[in-house]
């Protein structure tokens, strides 16, 4: 299982701000709850909260969030039909 699918199954909701700039993902980890909060815009690019440590890079986009990890998968999320959409891509 690459990171990617495993940090899928732990994603219970995702708020994006409107501007596409801030993402807040709550993850419900086995023995944990808490959430990944990514800021992408001219003053800041960052990643913290759980699960930080597992995220190599990021985008953030209007309607749109980007995770890639280390292993080289990467999941975004799509906002299509008035939910989220989860895609993998594997390299």
């Amino acid at each position: 299982m690459s990171q990617a699918q495993a940090f899928a199954l732990w994603v219970s909701r995702m708020v994006l701000n409107r501007q596409g700039t801030e993402a807040q993902i709550f993850l419900l980890t086995p023995g944990e709850e808490g959430f990944l909060y990514l800021r992408s815009d001219g003053f800041a690019h960052f990643a913290q909260g759980l699960g930080a440590e597992e995220v190599v890079g990021f985008s953030l986009g209007k309607g749109r969030v980007e995770l890639r990890f280390q292993d080289g998968s990467a999941l975004t999320f799509r906002y299509r039909l008035g939910r989220w959409v989860k895609v993998l891509h594997f390299s």
